[in-house]
């Protein structure tokens, strides 16, 4: 049986993915509900997990707050799994055995008193001799003539149910999730980001900074200058095709950098007298080391479309 906490890691590691979180974050609401959830399968589980230790208690009253106190956490971790594929637009229906445990915490720690069953009012009891922390006898009366029910409740048989058909409701909701990806990624793997940067960069940017050493140089400085600026832009384009423009930090943070000496360099190479030359050969330099940190970053994004989510 797969462990829950490793489904909820496993879906945590795709929607905090960058692209598919900006996406996400574009409704809040719907993102705030999906965190809640994957954090309530967490927490449920943990308790889940802490139940085994109170199997020996014996004590009446104390019985009665763990088993009310267990089954509204099943019920708690249900709801979770749902919304988890509300969120995510997937539809998740619960299979008929994990409803049953809704309908047992509804009669036993929901709503015992009175409840409508086709078309029939009934009414639910534990029976308090029963009781233990793993489990009662449930007592169901009906008006008419229905004959009333008894039922032995198991709760640890509850959880193991509960635990495998959650666990084939998150499995599916990863599966999915790895299909959305895989699609995004053939859609592009075959458009190389790295080679939006020619093997010629170097040697444009070798012509950039010979044409810092004077102004003479100035029609050698703006075509290579240009060169590198459609580099510039062609990487941005690519990325917001893909949905990714504005969602990596590291490339934000690059571009901010990149914006000034960028400026600078096509001021002083448009005839700008306020920047010499020595200011013009640093900005070259500046901006050729940023560009390196976006080629490197363009490998890594390349390297990633090719591997399995």
């Amino acid at each position: 049986m797969v462990e829950l906490h490793k489904l909820e890691d496993r879906i945590r590691d795709f929607i905090n993915s960058p692209r598919k979180q900006s996406n996400l974050l574009e409704d809040s609401a719907t993102w705030n509900k999906l965190c809640s959830a994957l954090d309530l399968i967490g927490d449920t589980q943990i308790a889940i997990d802490a139940y085994p230790r109170l199997f020996n208690i014996q004590e009446e009253g104390v019985s009665y707050l763990i088993v009310y106190g267990i089954l509204q956490t099943l019920l708690l971790q249900q709801d979770a799994a749902k919304h988890i594929g509300d969120a995510l637009n997937f539809k998740v229906k619960l299979p008929k055995a994990l409803e049953e445990i809704r309908v047992i915490r509804n009669s036993a720690a929901g709503h015992p008193s009175y409840q409508r069953e086709n078309g029939l009012a009934k009414s639910c009891f534990i029976t308090r001799m029963s009781i233990s922390p793993t489990g009662f006898e449930l007592m169901t009366v009906y008006s008419g003539d229905k004959e009333y029910e008894m039922r032995q409740i198991s709760i640890p048989v509850l959880i193991e149910k509960q635990q495998s058909y959650l666990g084939q409701i998150l499995s599916k909701v990863i599966l999915e999730l790895e299909k959305q990806e895989m699609k995004h990624r053939e859609i592009h793997k075959d458009k190389k980001l790295a080679d939006i940067f020619p093997r010629t960069i170097n040697y444009h940017f070798g012509k950039i900074h010979e044409a810092t050493y004077s102004r003479n140089g100035f029609p050698l400085g703006t075509p290579n200058l240009k060169i590198i600026t459609e580099c510039i832009e062609n990487f941005k384009d690519e990325l917001s095709i893909r949905g990714e423009w504005g969602v990596y930090e590291s490339v934000d943070y690059h571009y901010e950098l990149i914006d000034y000496p960028l400026k600078r360099l096509k001021a002083y190479f448009g005839g700008d007298e306020t920047i010499n030359e020595k200011d013009a050969y640093i900005y070259a330099s500046f901006l050729s080391n940023q560009l390196k940190s976006l080629q490197g970053i363009a490998k890594e994004l390349d390297e990633q479309y090719e591997s399995a989510p």
